[in-house]
């Protein structure tokens, strides 16, 4: 599981967080339909409007090899190196730097955004408000994520200032980078400099083979972006496939303040597009709650029903460890795809059952998927459901969900495909 291998302490944050009189700016609402679109928000203005012209371009190398990237800034980044990382001090001409964090292995994006905020948190007086993402894209073939925190600061008098700590996480397999800015205003530069940072950022040497297929969901909480979805897939020897799809989600929470999920799920196919193995891997505000492997076990005599898994991992300090039958034979994605398909064709049958795995809700036995047409919401809309959970989905004429709609115990989540690119 992504992991996230030291405590954040950013230089600005360990200095104590910057707050300004002001309350910041509100958050733009989130787009609703084109027919009910809300205003626009109004500027900023004052220190909130504050933003720099290009800055010089500086080269980046750091000492032992691992990386290259080149970013804008007044003077050389300062670079400081930590067990499995690297961190940045990036000179903007302002009171503050923008402090970043080159890993040297993949980490949970979300869980790694509420380091920071809970890193704030701890300072005296200081009270988290809001952690609010702000805009999901792609920047070199990997998910970035931006992030307001606002924060409030008791001050003499019993008056308040307010403060937004700015963040960028881009969870690239190979360089995961996470920045941030504290300081009023600024923040057109910030998604400027830090997106160029991770756009040139690379491990020296000959290029990585890409993925064979990418594609990115925004996930959004009653509207509101709260986290994304990206998936890749590659061909290995033989004429398998690996895929690998994780999401990361930002919660607004309840009592003890916002939570952060991170889960990844990767599945290796045979050629035949049978499922071999499956790899799934849940962490909660950082912390790995469940990790479990299964495993196909030897094709069955034609006579014995049904297809035997093994799995094995733990949850918290158990140690999970079994077999089970799957009578149908544990579902592909693709096999979804292809089941979505015929149900929604004409004359196609107005339901389909398939057995699919999901450890978090049945550890030791496969659960059914049950697909359904829904003509009243559209010609290709359906309802899938697993157990006591029901989305709602549009599919498009491939088979893949566009869109997907679930209760979720602080709302309803959704998701939606933005960016799908095969690789030639």
């Amino acid at each position: 599981m992504r992991r996230l291998a030291l405590l954040l302490c950013f230089s600005s944050a360990c200095a104590g967080p910057s707050a300004m009189t002001a309350r910041p700016e509100q958050p733009v609402p989130e787009p609703g339909p084109a027919s009910k679109a809300p205003p626009s928000a109004p500027a900023p203005t004052g220190p909130l409007a504050r933003e720099l012209a290009p800055l010089p371009k500086q080269r980046v190398r750091s000492a032992e090899g691992i990386f290259t990237a080149e970013v804008e800034a007044t003077a050389a980044p300062r670079l400081t190196r930590h067990e499995g990382s690297t961190r940045l001090e990036i000179p903007l001409g302002t009171e503050a730097p923008l402090s970043c964090f080159v890993y040297e292995r993949p980490i949970d994006a979300a869980g790694a955004v509420l380091a920071v905020a809970k890193a704030v948190q701890g300072h005296q007086g200081v009270t988290v408000r809001s952690m609010t993402p702000t805009d999901v894209s792609i920047v070199a073939d990997a998910p970035v994520m931006f992030v307001d925190v606002d924060y409030e600061v008791a001050a003499p008098g019993d008056s308040v200032s307010a403060g937004r700590l700015k963040l960028m996480v881009s969870a690239s397999p190979e360089l995961p980078l996470l920045c941030a800015h504290d300081e009023p205003g600024y923040a057109r530069t910030f998604r400027r400099v830090t997106t160029g940072l991770a756009a040139t950022l690379e491990v020296p040497g000959p290029a990585r083979t890409s993925a064979r297929t990418k594609a990115l969901r925004v996930l959004k909480l009653d509207g509101r972006l709260a986290g994304f979805d990206w998936r890749t897939e590659r061909l290995l020897e033989g004429g398998s496939r690996r895929t690998e799809v994780s999401t990361s989600l930002l919660l607004p929470g309840a009592a003890k303040g916002p939570r952060a999920e991170d889960r990844t799920l990767t599945t290796v196919t045979d050629e035949a597009g049978r499922l071999t193995e499956q790899r799934h891997a849940h962490a909660e505000d950082g912390r790995l709650t469940l990790q479990v492997t299964l495993r196909r076990e030897r094709e069955p005599p034609p006579a014995a029903p049904g297809t035997a898994y093994r799995y094995e991992g733990r949850q918290g300090s158990r140690t999970l460890k079994g077999t089970f039958t799957s009578k149908r034979g544990l579902a592909t994605e693709e096999r979804v795809h292809d089941t979505v398909r015929d149900v929604l064709r004409p004359g196609g049958p107005a339901e389909a059952v398939l057995d699919v795995y999901r450890p978090a809700e049945v550890l030791s036995a496969p659960m059914e998927l049950v697909l359904r047409r829904t003509p009243s919401a559209g010609p290709r809309a359906l309802t899938l459901t697993t157990g006591a959970i029901t989305e709602e989905a549009r599919a498009d004429a491939n088979g893949a969900l566009e869109w997907t709609e679930r209760a979720h115990p602080e709302g309803r989540l959704t998701s939606e495909l933005i960016h799908t690119a095969p690789t030639p």
